[in-house]
This record gives C-alpha cells, sequence and structure tokens, in this order.
C-alpha cells in the first residue's frame, strides 16, 4: 500500500492512500474462494460452482464488503507504520460506501485525520521549583491537640448560648411549595457550617443561624437535583423552613493523665511532638502536590504544543451548553446568559488549552516513562471513589465501565504517576517568603475558600429525612 500525508494545519493531515490491482484483486479471489466452498449453487457441488455465477450474484455485496476490508487493512498499516509515525486522536470519518471501486483497478481513497500534537519531549528531569518550609505554628499545633481531644468529646447542649462554629444543631425543617408541605422532618441532626440541611444545599441557612439562640428560624430558596433520591421531589424549587430547636456543642476533655494514658502519651510533651510530626508529614504531603503542580507549570511554559483547534472548540461549545443550562436553572434571562458565557468564553477557552497542554505534556512524559497503569492500580482508585462517595463498588466500577470512562481513569492515574516521576529527580528549595506572617502557606491560602462548603456531602442526622 502507499500512502501519501500532508499536513493541512495543526494536529490535521490529509492521507491519500493507494492500494494496487494486485492487492485488491488478491482480495477479491480471497472472498471467492471462501464464499465456492460454503455456497452450494444448484447444480453444483461446494467448491465447484463457476466464478461467473458468484459474481453475477454476490458482487454487490461482496465489493462492499472488500472495501471495508481494504480501508480496515490500511488504516492499520498507517498506524503501525515507523516511517510515517502517525500518532490518531480520532478515527477518521470515511464515507466507504461512496468510495469508486473496481476488482480489476488500483482502489484509491483519501481522508482526513486529527492527530495528535507534535512536540519535543521537554527536559523534565533534575528541575529546580521553590517551596515553603514546612513549619507548624503554635495555633496549628492547638487545633491538632483539639482534634485529638474531639475524638473522646460528649456532645452536649448549650443551655443558654449562641450559635459558634462546630456546633451541632438540632433542627425542624419543612420543605414548602406554596402553602404545599413536599417533605419534613423534626429534630434532625446537623453540623452547623456544612451547607447542606436534609440534603438540600442551603448555604444561606449558616447566614442566618450564626450568633442566634433557640428558636430562631431561617428559610432558604432550593433547587431539588434531578437526581435526588427522594423521586417525589427531583427537579422542584421549593422553599426550605428551618426552626432551630437545640444547640449541641463538643466539650473537649481535659489532658488529664487519664487522657494521656488512654491514647497512649507518658506526658503532654510526647503528645504535643507526636501531633506536630503529623502535621509536618500532611504538610509534607501538600507540599509535594504543590511541587508537581509547580513543575507542570514550570515545563508547560518551556514547550509550544500546538492543539487541533476543532476539538478545542468542541470543548467551548461543551462548556457553554452546560453553563447555559446551569443558568437556567436558575431562572437566569436568556439575554443575562448570553452575557455571561460571551464575557467568560476567552478565559474559558485558554483554561481549556492549558488544560489539553498539560494533558499531552503528561502523555508524552509517561510514555517516556515506560509508565503503565496496573489492573490493581485500577481497583484501588475505584475503591477509593467508592469510599468517598459511600456507594458500593460494584456499583461504581459498573457505572466506570457502562459510561466508559475506565480510560478517563487509567489517564489520570497515569498522568499522576507522571507527575511523581517529575517530582523524584526535583530539587525542592525551600523559600521562607511563600510562608505568611503565620506561618501558613501564601498559595495554599489563596486557595483556601473563606466558608467551608460541602455541595455534595450529606448532614448527619438524627432521624432519616423523608
Amino acid at each position: 500500500m502507499d500512502f501519501k500525508v500532508e499536513d493541512i494545519g495543526p494536529c490535521r493531515k490529509k492521507i491519500a492512500v493507494t492500494i494496487a490491482p494486485e492487492r485488491v484483486r488478491e482480495e477479491y479471489d480471497s472472498k471467492y474462494a471462501e464464499i465456492n466452498d460454503q455456497v452450494a449453487m444448484p447444480g453444483f457441488r461446494p467448491g465447484r460452482t463457476p466464478r461467473v455465477l458468484l459474481e453475477r450474484r454476490f458482487a454487490s455485496r461482496l465489493g462492499d464488503e472488500i472495501k471495508n476490508d481494504l480501508v480496515k487493512a490500511a488504516l492499520e498499516e498507517l498506524f503501525e507504520s515507523k516511517e510515517h509515525a502517525i500518532d490518531p486522536l480520532a478515527a477518521p470519518e470515511i464515507d466507504v460506501e461512496a468510495l469508486d471501486f473496481e476488482p480489476t483497478e488500483a482502489f484509491t481513497f483519501e481522508f482526513e485525520l486529527v492527530t495528535k500534537p507534535n512536540f519535543e519531549t521537554p527536559a523534565y528531569k533534575e528541575l529546580e521549583v521553590k517551596v515553603p518550609p514546612i513549619e507548624v505554628s503554635d495555633d496549628e499545633l492547638q487545633e491538632g491537640i483539639d482534634r485529638l481531644r474531639r475524638r473522646g468529646a460528649s456532645l452536649e447542649t448549650v443551655e443558654k448560648g449562641k450559635v459558634e462554629d462546630g456546633d451541632v444543631l438540632i433542627l425542624d425543617w419543612k420543605a414548602m411549595e406554596g402553602d404545599s408541605v413536599e417533605a419534613r422532618d423534626d429534630g434532625i441532626y446537623y453540623p452547623y457550617g456544612r451547607g447542606v440541611v436534609a440534603d438540600f444545599v442551603a448555604e444561606s441557612i449558616d447566614e442566618q443561624l450564626a450568633g442566634k439562640a433557640v428558636g430562631a428560624e431561617a428559610k432558604a430558596d432550593v433547587q431539588v437535583a434531578m437526581d435526588d433520591p427522594r423521586e417525589e421531589l427531583r427537579g422542584k424549587e421549593l422553599e426550605l423552613q428551618v426552626v432551630l430547636k437545640e444547640i449541641k456543642r463538643y466539650e473537649l476533655p481535659p489532658i488529664d493523665a487519664a487522657f494521656l494514658e488512654k491514647n497512649d502519651f507518658d506526658d503532654e510533651a510526647e503528645l504535643k511532638d507526636d501531633v506536630k510530626k503529623q502535621i509536618q508529614r500532611a504538610k509534607a504531603r501538600q507540599r509535594d502536590a504543590m511541587a508537581e503542580e509547580l513543575l507542570v507549570e514550570q515545563l508547560l511554559g518551556s514547550v509550544e504544543i500546538s492543539l487541533p483547534e476543532d476539538f478545542v472548540e468542541r470543548e467551548l461549545e461543551n462548556w457553554a451548553v452546560r453553563k447555559r443550562m446551569s443558568m437556567q436553572m436558575e431562572k437566569a434571562e436568556d439575554e443575562a446568559i448570553a452575557k455571561e458565557i460571551e464575557s467568560a468564553r476567552d478565559d474559558t477557552k485558554a483554561a481549556i488549552e492549558t488544560d489539553m497542554q498539560r494533558f499531552f505534556m503528561l502523555d508524552r512524559i509517561a510514555e517516556a516513562e515506560d509508565i503503565e497503569v496496573t489492573e490493581g492500580e485500577m481497583v484501588q482508585a475505584v475503591q477509593e471513589i467508592a469510599m468517598a462517595y459511600g456507594h458500593p463498588i460494584e456499583q461504581v466500577m459498573t457505572q466506570f465501565r457502562d459510561g466508559g470512562r475506565l480510560q478517563e481513569l487509567q489517564s489520570q492515574i497515569r498522568h499522576r504517576k507522571a507527575r511523581a516521576a517529575i517530582r523524584a529527580t526535583a530539587t525542592l528549595v525551600e523559600d521562607p517568603s511563600m510562608l505568611d506572617d503565620d506561618g501558613a502557606d501564601k498559595k495554599a491560602a489563596k486557595k483556601k475558600p473563606a466558608k467551608k462548603k460541602a455541595a455534595k456531602k450529606k448532614a448527619a442526622k438524627k432521624k432519616a429525612s423523608k
């Protein structure tokens, strides 16, 4: 087979294929021999039917089959060829039925192909990156000790106090549609600050109850998700009304001999030293993750990766569709939706391009490192996802398999290992200027939200909500 490859744009090639008449005739002869052995024509034994009779009866059907087989064989040979080194990003669209084909002539056809970007693999080994020193402030140490104390804390009723961070509230709630009560429950336990009351995303409830005493009321408009387990509520817009019935607060145990013995510490100094080491290990993991991200950003700045424009535009359009649907659910006007999408389009496109470039670069580094993903790593990843969402492992695996997302998960694991490979040979240089006055990482502080959110987490309840 003969291939002529022409570059027609970034990540786009035009391929002209010519298959010699001898190869076409060989394919024809093979197909007719196969049919002759299988089909018994009237008056002839299997394998003895004259070729002219077989062609008269099966020519049309065999022509389509042979075209398909030859196109498939051509693509396999092209993609396996080291001479052309073509790495397709998507299967080419070829209308095989429309191709001209004669059994005695050369078979020729053309198609366009989107390929992965062609770029030089950046020098990713033995890089240098600045990171903040690992320091544990007195406040962080005290927070760590309090977390340990909270394991043995008792939840006590606050008789005359007001709502504070860390409290657990006892609420009565009802979801209203106009004057109709669609759902209700009394005496549910709600960890203040979670933002999800009785499985309704209602962050404003926290704002309304802040600093309030028992008897306080609050309400919020909520949109019920289409996949909410309460079928009768799905997709509805409701008003959630809550009444604060009781405030409970954790009473931390004192750090006395009994507490130290229970937690296997000889004295308070050993307790502080152990908690400090735990915080340092956690910060080291966070710093490693930060270093990996900074190294990837550094590498992205050192390489030029041209992208297939139609792929970028397709992702941009998918984003616009999701944005439009989200704003429509919030009852935004069409004009406001169009304005919002248009104003964010350029920044979103830039983010999409960066994500794609990161993907291809990490893919290239994974290839250079011969990184593979084992079945055990796939199973472990599914287990972690199942545990995070509280779903059975088998259910999550089925969802990934049926949704065609196993390859996506495999890529994520492979790229995570590529990041680790980059960091493994890098030198981490501690830079105190990356810490703020309180010893916290400035970059992490910028990303930290002002208020805890948990839109997908369920609030703890005393009773099951309806």
